[in-house]
């Protein structure tokens, strides 16, 4: 199996196939080259809730509060990560690069 280069300034490597896409490609590791140009981009998020409910046994908490979806500090192991997959695109590199803005969280709490 080939390790995916890390890319600098974020936790996780370049994106996986996502677990919802019927079709997927796959790139050759070795012809992989970091972007130093990638930055985040934002997003509007039209929710209609900023409370999140967790069921997960890892976490100790159940609901939380959340005015964005994804996460540019980049923590691997963020409870969060799937549900950019719902939203078709990666729980990887998309979950850092591409930042979901609720606008009316302040409205919403």
């Amino acid at each position: 199996m080939t390790r995916l280069p890390t890319l600098r300034g974020r936790g996780v490597t370049p994106n996986p196939s996502n677990r919802f896409e019927r079709v997927t490609l796959e790139s050759d590791p070795s012809t992989l080259v970091e972007d130093p140009a990638q930055r985040t981009q934002f997003f509007k998020d039209s929710t209609r809730s900023i409370v999140a409910r967790n069921a997960s046994l890892d976490v100790g908490f159940d609901l939380s509060i959340n005015p964005y979806r994804g996460r540019e500090h980049g923590c691997a192991y963020c409870y969060a990560r799937p549900t950019h997959e719902y939203l078709s695109i990666s729980a990887n590199l998309d979950f850092e690069s591409k930042i979901f803005i609720k606008q009316k969280a302040p409205e919403l709490l």
